[in-house]
C-alpha cells in the first residue's frame, strides 16, 4: 500500500518487534496508519491499539486499515494519557511504538499551517479542541514570551530579533498565514539556503507547534510507566525528530535503565538508511531508540 505519509524507519521498527511475543502492539500516535499496516501485515496474529489525537488523521487510518478490521481498536486521545483511559490490565502487550512525527498529510491540509512551504492559515493544533493556535500566540504573546518559546523550542538563533519583528509586523494587522510568518523569518535569517540546510522557518515552524500542541509536556512520566504495564521482552520504540525530544527520550530510558526496569536495545540511535533518506528525505532527522522491559 501506498501511504501519503511514508513510515519512517519501518524496517527497523518491524525487525525490533519481530524479536517478541508479537500478541499485542499500542501504536500510540497512529498517523495515516503506515507502521501499523506493516505491523499488522507482518505479524498475522497480533493485534493492535491505534492511538492518535487528530481525528481527521484516525479517520484516513481507518480507511487505511479497513483491511484488517477486527484486528484494531481506534481511541481518539493523546498518547500520553492512555495509562489513565485504557485499561491494559492482564493485557499481553507485546510492544509500544510513538511516532509524534508530522505527517505529510497534516503537511499539506489546507487550514492547518503546519508547513512553511504551503500558504495556508495558521492553526498548527493537532487536537481541535485546544483553545489556542498559533495565530493566536503571534498575535497576543509579549516580545518575552514569545523569545521563550523560540529559545526553548526551535533553539533558535537571534530570537529576539525575531521576536521583536514579530510584535512589529502585527502593529499592521494579524499575522495569520504561514507565508506572513515565513516573510518576517526571511527578513531575520534571510532567505539563501545553505547546502543541506534546512529552511529558517522551519524552527520557527517547529517551536510554534510544539508549544500549541503542548507536544514535549508528559513524555518522561509516560515512558517511565510503560514498564508497569508491559511484560518482559517486550518492546518500546520511540521515533524523534529534533534534539530537544531526543533528549527527553534518551535521559528517560538511561533512568529506567538504572532502576533496573529496562534494557537499552543499542546505547545510541538509529537513524534512517541512505537510501531510506534518498526515498524520503523528510526521514533525515528521525532518531530511533528502542529498548526492553526486564
Amino acid at each position: 500500500m501506498r501511504f501519503l505519509h511514508y513510515p519512517v524507519m519501518n524496517r527497523e521498527v518491524i525487525t525490533v518487534f519481530a524479536d517478541t511475543d508479537k500478541q499485542l502492539f499500542i501504536d500510540c500516535t497512529i498517523g495515516l496508519g503506515g507502521h501499523s499496516y506493516y505491523m499488522l501485515k507482518n505479524f498475522k496474529q497480533a493485534s493492535l491499539i491505534a492511538i492518535d489525537v487528530d481525528n481527521e488523521s484516525m479517520a484516513q487510518a481507518k480507511n487505511n486499515l479497513k483491511k484488517f478490521q477486527g484486528r484494531v481498536t481506534f481511541y481518539c486521545l493523546n498518547f500520553i494519557d492512555i495509562f489513565e483511559k485504557i485499561d491494559l490490565t492482564g493485557l499481553p502487550v507485546s510492544g509500544v511504538l510513538v511516532d509524534p512525527g508530522i505527517s505529510m498529510y497534516q503537511l499539506r491540509e489546507q487550514g492547518r499551517g503546519f508547513s512553511h512551504s504551503l500558504n495556508s492559515k495558521l492553526d498548527m493544533r493537532k487536537d481541535k479542541s485546544i483553545k489556542i493556535n498559533a495565530t493566536d500566540v503571534l498575535n497576543s504573546f509579549t516580545e518575552a514570551q514569545l523569545i521563550e518559546i523560540f529559545e526553548k523550542y526551535g533553539e533558535l538563533e537571534k530570537p529576539k530579533e525575531l521576536a521583536k519583528k514579530v510584535i512589529e509586523r502585527r502593529l499592521f494587522g494579524s499575522l495569520d498565514t504561514s507565508f506572513k510568518l515565513k516573510k518576517i523569518v526571511e527578513q531575520v535569517y534571510g532567505k539563501k539556503i545553505r547546502k543541506g540546510k534546512v529552511h529558517p522557518a522551519a524552527k520557527v515552524f517547529q517551536a510554534l507547534r510544539i508549544f500549541v500542541n503542548k507536544e514535549l509536556e508528559g513524555i518522561d512520566v509516560f515512558l517511565q510507566k510503560i514498564p508497569q504495564y508491559l511484560q518482559a521482552g517486550a518492546k518500546i520504540i520511540y521515533l524523534s525528530y529534533h534534539s530537544i525530544e531526543d533528549r527527553i527520550v534518551k535521559n528517560t530510558l538511561k533512568f529506567l535503565q538504572e532502576s533496573q526496569k529496562i534494557n537499552i536495545i543499542k546505547p545510541f540511535p538509529m537513524f534512517p538508511s541512505r537510501d531510506e533518506i534518498l526515498e524520503n528525505p523528510a526521514s533525515h532527522s528521525a532518531r530511533l531508540r528502542a529498548a526492553e522491559v526486564i
